[in-house]
């Protein structure tokens, strides 16, 4: 039998189809995933949502996309967002673009097509009988009996939403798309909301690059378990447990398993057995703790109900674990089960103070926020309305955040019907990169609340492809950084430099004139002048030997910074030599 789910993720409110299990996935009643099942690939999937000789899931993308101006970049970001999830190691998934769909697109989920669109007109899609009203995108699909996939489409809403593509836009007013795809994106492959919260697959987006562009290790894991290639599951590890309060299950607990550093891996939540699994982890030591979710009264960080009707009845009410130790091997399913206490949480976080230079300036929201390593003297804060106004403690998890001053604020003050507490931080220029938690604490008893994957610690790099070469790069030459041809160990010019030994230069990586090149040497009563190819502000050093093939190289004088694109240097000491060799490398 046929069935039709809607899900939904949006910034103000999230309606979405029951999710259960690890990071987090929906099972039926015989335990099977909402997946796409691309091996055996049943009969009823039809040819035009996927390519039977290649396995791929094919979708179109709608050919007027969002704006007139900027409509081939919208295009690409759509592209890029499927690749994105493409590039995650050790997967059998594979996407085939098919093509551009005519304008005017409305959902239909019994097409046989997948397709991504952009309302423009109405917020009314699917032939009258839905809305998107308040969202910023809607993935519908079907699926079939055995919890399998048929077809996909995406909505994104720009009638009330306004949309870019540029990853170093300044300040955009706007929404990322490759943000708010890749995460329809998730639902489209069995994902549902993640109670963590910087992972990609949070119920609620912001505008500008917020925490949902670039897939997050819950994201990783959750593909990997879902569609791992051959060889994957045994090289992985994976744990299991049951959730339980005075000896009954708990439903909808969350459960987050957190590396050494601080750092969150996966998180997910428990189903009405009080059972949780997390599969596809790095083997490791790890810390798993399991808290409540946030009752959908008033404010909330993650409300059980987003992550599905099934946590409609959620038990919020008991107090976060202690922190349990476990150690996971590749090929093995650990079981760690956790009993927690009975009782109404003293208090929660459900606002988080965005980070600034400014102690006397105020910013909350319900949304992650973000840190790079080397920032210093940075005051962030939590807020809520139950926070104790005195005799608290704030925390962010895990090695190279240095915490200073502590500030209580009434309830009140600054904001109305709010109390909480701000620290002032500075994140070490090692501090490892990841998910990581807020922890209040009450000094006089130990009390805790969490904001679990609440702060993220970013890289100067960005890296959505998983590929080791600065997307910023590749996106400046490239239509679609996720290319083949804009990879580290391409050479698509043809200079014989590939495009990471390019980024270095600072060459163009498509123009094959642009390479770092000595182009004479001149030697004279002064000396000897190497002039090279060079680019504005990069640093060059110069070496030398005598002999061609032996001999260590030796660096000449210190780094050359170019001012043009033709740079030199003067070896006084060669001045009557009748041999010496010189090479020019360009400094990182």
């Amino acid at each position: 039998m046929m069935l039709r789910l809607l899900l939904v993720t949006g910034l103000l409110w999230v309606t979405v189809a029951p999710r259960v299990g690890g990071y987090v996935l929906e099972y039926d009643e015989e335990g099977r995933p909402l997946r796409w099942d691309l091996l055996q690939l049943p009969d009823f999937v039809k040819t035009n949502s996927v390519n039977r000789q290649t396995r791929a899931i094919r979708y179109y993308v709608a050919e007027d996309a969002y704006s007139i101006t900027n409509r081939s970049a919208e295009i690409q970001a759509v592209r890029a967002s499927f690749e994105q999830w493409e590039a995650v190691s050790g997967t059998h998934l594979k996407f085939e673009f098919a093509g551009l769909a005519p304008a005017g697109m409305d959902i239909n989920t019994a097409d046989g097509t997948n397709v991504v669109y952009w309302a423009k007109q109405s917020v009314i899609v699917n032939g009258g009988n839905d809305s998107i009203s308040g969202t910023l995108g809607v993935c519908f699909f079907t699926y079939f009996d055995g919890n399998i996939l048929g077809e996909a489409d995406i909505v994104l809403n720009g009638v009330q939403r306004t949309w870019y593509t540029d990853l170093l836009a300044v300040n955009p007013q706007a929404y990322f798309v490759e943000g708010v795809t890749v995460h329809e994106i998730g639902h489209w492959l069995g994902l549902s909301h993640s109670p963590v919260g910087s992972a990609s697959m949070l119920a609620y987006g912001d505008i500008g690059q917020s925490s949902q562009s670039g897939l997050s290790p819950d994201e990783v894991a959750a593909v990997r378990a879902l569609y791992p290639a051959a060889g994957t599951p045994s090289s992985l590890a994976h744990l299991r447990g049951t959730v339980t309060k005075n000896g009954q299950p708990v439903t909808a607990a969350g459960v987050y398993l957190e590396k050494a550093d601080g750092a969150i891996v996966c998180g997910t939540a428990t189903r009405a057995n009080g059972q949780y699994i997390l599969s596809a982890v790095a083997p490791g030591a790890y810390v798993l703790r399991v808290a409540p979710l946030d009752p959908p009264v008033n404010q909330w960080l993650v409300a059980a109900f987003e992550l599905g009707d099934e946590y409609a009845m959620a038990d919020v009410n008991f107090l976060p674990s202690t922190n349990h130790l476990v150690t996971l091997m590749a090929g093995v399913t650990n079981v760690l089960n956790v009993s927690v206490t009975a009782g109404v949480p003293p208090f929660r976080i459900t606002q988080i103070r965005e980070p600034t230079l400014n102690p006397l300036s105020y910013s909350i929201s319900s949304l992650p926020i973000k840190l790079q390593p080397g920032q210093s003297n940075l005051t962030v804060g939590v807020f809520s309305q139950d926070l104790p106004s005195s005799g608290l403690d704030l925390k962010i998890t895990g090695p190279g955040i240095t915490h200073g001053n502590l500030t209580a604020h009434a309830q009140g003050n600054p904001f109305s019907g709010l109390s909480g507490v701000s620290v002032v931080i500075s994140v070490a220029s090692n501090a490892p990169l990841g998910m990581r938690s807020f922890v209040v604490t009450r000094t006089n008893d130990g009390a805790r609340a969490y904001a679990h994957g609440f702060v993220e610690i970013q890289s100067p790099v960005p890296d959505f492809n998983f590929d080791g070469l600065d997307d910023r790069f590749q996106r400046r030459y490239f239509a679609r950084f996720t290319l083949p041809e804009a990879g580290p160990g391409a050479d698509p010019d043809g200079d014989g430099m590939v495009n990471a030994s390019e980024a270095v230069a600072g060459t163009q990586p498509t123009n094959a004139v642009s390479v770092l090149k000595v182009d004479r040497v001149i030697q004279d009563t002064a000396g000897t002048t190497i002039f090279w190819r060079s680019v504005v502000g990069k640093r060059y050093q110069v070496w030398t030997r005598d002999q061609v093939g032996s001999g260590p190289w030796l660096a000449l004088g210190s780094p050359v910074v170019a001012t043009n694109n033709t740079a030199s240097f003067l070896d006084a000491g060669a001045t009557q030599r009748a041999l010496r060799f010189y090479r020019v490398e360009v400094l990182p």
